[in-house]
């Protein structure tokens, strides 16, 4: 589906009054929280391989830490410290 070029004028004249803060910024469809209007919207929207059948609206679900709670794992620096130091003697031999 292509957009003409009318939709195109509105759409960049909603977001500019967005931005002046003349229109209300936009709502996330998930959380139903305000998008800050200084986002750009390659930030807003989500990418074409990640919606499925369509795109639902403005979100930035996408953008959050998409890993399970159990493949989180918070390391200290000195652990982080330690690890580099293996590694770079790991390929010195």
């Amino acid at each position: 589906m292509s957009e003409t070029v009318s939709d195109r004028k509105a759409r960049m004249e909603l977001q500019q009054a967005r931005a002046a803060g003349t229109a209300p910024p936009a709502m996330d469809v998930s959380s139903g929280k305000m998008i800050n209007p200084h986002n750009p919207e390659f930030i807003t929207k989500k990418p074409w391989y990640l919606t499925e059948g369509g795109d639902g609206g403005p979100t930035l679900d996408h953008q959050a830490d998409q890993r399970r709670e159990e493949d989180k794992r918070v390391i200290s620096m000195s652990e982080a410290d330690q690890l580099v130091r293996q590694e770079r003697e790991r390929t010195r031999r």
